[in-house]
């Protein structure tokens, strides 16, 4: 009868110091801590509002130009959010490649077709003397427009004959005016993450290979995120796939995943890499003393002149360069 009393005490010990083992594997001691004091801390995202139709496009890029500049000369940092079509249009432009709506404005006027000569008509209403000829008249038109881009001093003058050099100068100039804007760019200290507002939807032009991708589990989210580099947030993860990723059964390769969920919000840390949660209810904490939450603010572009934020998304990652910034 003792023999078996014993063996339930021991059992029960055991298995109270498996619980408190599981516990205290949760938190683990932060490896920061001389940088960065215990505490809460809201890491805010500033969702940037990227607008759809081009006139818009033209008018933000020339804004972006203007808070670049300033957030150079004041040394400010901030944490931006940006959506899928930026990051589309911004490889095309960094990259010397036209925006997608000015294109057909690029063309040899006298290889436009019946249609692209259709929407030039629709995009650039201004009357012309056609008398000068199918090709000239619609090398006029994509010169207005390529003037009216660049802002050229020179003013549009509606009885010259304009070359087709004389449309690549204009070009030019644009494009050389956004390469400064890139090696402004460079030099801001900012930090950008990628928004995935449709994370399960696939398109036909995405092909990526499943063995590039490291999944325990089935899952509906496309692959693309969890081979993307930069820092990504996706919107609205199911909970099925939350408890997956919680569970290690996704791995992501970006050093910094934010996940929009109902279930969980915290964050924890899988091979050196941070997840955040953001939405749910039930808190996960890894480090020990360190409650980091996730706030997400939309604003327009010049709003971000306003804000100097001392707290960037990847400071943890790096809390030497926290610890210069609050030094000086």
């Amino acid at each position: 009868m003792y023999k078996y009393i014993i063996i339930l005490i021991l059992t029960l010990i055991t298995s109270g110091c498996t619980g408190i083992a599981k516990v205290r594997e949760r938190h683990h001691r932060a490896p920061f801590e001389k940088q960065i004091e215990m505490g809460t801390y809201d890491i805010v995202l500033y969702n940037v509002i990227y607008p759809e139709n081009y006139e818009d496009k033209i008018k933000f890029y020339e804004n972006f130009d203007i808070v670049m500049k300033k957030l150079l000369v004041y040394d400010t940092t901030v944490n931006i959010m940006y959506p899928e079509r930026f990051k589309d249009d911004i490889l095309l432009l960094r990259n010397g490649i036209l925006l997608p709506e000015e294109q057909l404005f690029a063309k040899v006027s006298s290889e436009l077709s019946p249609v692209e000569k259709e929407l030039i008509d629709k995009k650039v209403p201004i009357k012309l003397d056609k008398n000068v000829g199918d090709s000239q008249y619609y090398l006029n038109k994509q010169v207005y427009f390529w003037k009216k881009i660049v802002k050229d001093n020179e003013k549009f003058d509606s009885k010259k004959t304009y070359t087709e050099l004389d449309k690549e100068r204009l070009i030019l100039d644009m494009k050389e005016k956004r390469k400064e804007m890139f090696n402004i760019l460079n030099e801001v200290k900012l930090n950008l993450v990628l928004r995935i507002e449709e994370p399960y939807k696939k398109s036909k032009e995405e092909y990526w290979q499943e063995k590039d991708v490291y999944i325990d589990r089935p899952t509906k989210l496309v692959p693309k995120v969890f081979v993307e580099d930069n820092y990504i947030y996706l919107d609205d993860v199911s909970k099925e796939d939350v408890k997956k990723i919680v569970g290690e059964q996704l791995k992501f390769n970006s050093k910094i995943v934010i996940i929009e969920n109902d279930l969980y919000k915290g964050y924890e840390v899988v091979d050196g890499k941070y997840i955040f949660y953001t939405g749910g209810k039930y808190i996960l904490e890894y480090y020990e003393g360190y409650r980091i939450n996730i706030v997400v603010k939309d604003v327009n572009l010049v709003d971000l002149l306003k804000i100097d934020e001392k707290l960037l998304i990847d400071d943890f990652l790096n809390p030497n360069s926290y610890k210069e910034r609050q030094e000086k």
